[in-house]
């Protein structure tokens, strides 16, 4: 799928997510990890394409889809992210599995299966945390020392790359899900190239869901025992039906 596809579609899950907890993120203290759960589901979102190749979204300052709007910070985080998490591991997985890493059709392979995620994230995790504790030894930065946004930014990051992972499923490339065991694709029938209305339509089913839910939380309406419940089944549930509405699993190849 598209950059803008995967933007709109992991940023639209995130919403409803977080609608149900509307009333109590609506503080002074939630707004900066609110951010930077944002900005770690942003970047998830659009990481599994860094073994695409330099048309990535990822390494590119402008938004797609976003009318020539920029976000700078998008590129550093993209080649940093290339060279010190994606070329090291892709080395190891060479090494521990030989050639067969590499996807035979198209660019799908480490970073577009749950362990290439699990393994980035933690090591973007771990690069953060480092970063930070460096600072903290600066005057005024101490609070940087082990800072729980840290482990935010890391969980949103991973949710970002999972999300990722289901939106590509959707579609007729489909997602290694065993990689490097298994080369067998699970995937559906959406067309990944921007022409199918499925994906727009996803969108526009979970900002409805957003929305209703935020109306919810807003009048008190969901019991404060069913809000965690809520935040986790009703995008499970969305996202169940999303699969079956893409055709998922549609027929599988051997060895891609």
């Amino acid at each position: 799928m598209k950059g803008i596809t995967h933007i709109t579609l992991t940023m639209a899950t995130m919403l409803v997510i977080l609608a149900p907890l509307t009333y109590s993120l609506l503080t002074l203290e939630s707004i900066p990890a609110v951010l930077i759960l944002l900005l770690g589901t942003f970047f998830g979102s659009l990481t599994p394409d860094i073994d695409k190749g330099k048309e990535a979204a990822i390494y590119h300052s402008e938004i797609p889809g976003a009318g020539g709007r920029k976000f700078h910070l998008t590129p550093v985080f993209g080649y940093a992210l290339y060279y010190t998490c994606y070329k090291p591991l892709q080395f190891l997985f060479r090494i521990l599995f030989g050639k067969k890493i590499y996807a035979i059709n198209g660019h799908r392979e480490l970073p577009h299966s749950p362990i290439g995620i699990f393994l980035i994230s933690a090591l973007v995790t771990f690069y953060i945390w480092l970063i930070c504790f460096a600072l903290s030894f600066v005057p005024y930065l101490y609070f940087l020392y082990n800072n729980s946004l840290i482990y935010v930014f890391g969980s949103a990051f991973l949710l970002g790359c999972f999300l990722h992972l289901l939106e590509d499923t959707c579609d007729n490339s489909g997602i290694h899900y065993f990689y490097p065991f298994c080369f067998s694709r699970l995937r559906g029938r959406v067309k990944g190239d921007g022409t199918d209305a499925r994906p727009k339509i996803f969108v526009v089913i979970l900002l409805i869901a957003a929305v209703v839910l935020i109306a919810l939380s807003l009048t008190g309406i969901i019991p404060a025992e069913l809000v965690y419940p809520t935040t986790l089944m009703v995008p499970i549930v969305l996202w169940v039906i999303f699969l079956k509405a893409s055709g998922v699993p549609a027929k599988k190849e051997i060895r891609e």
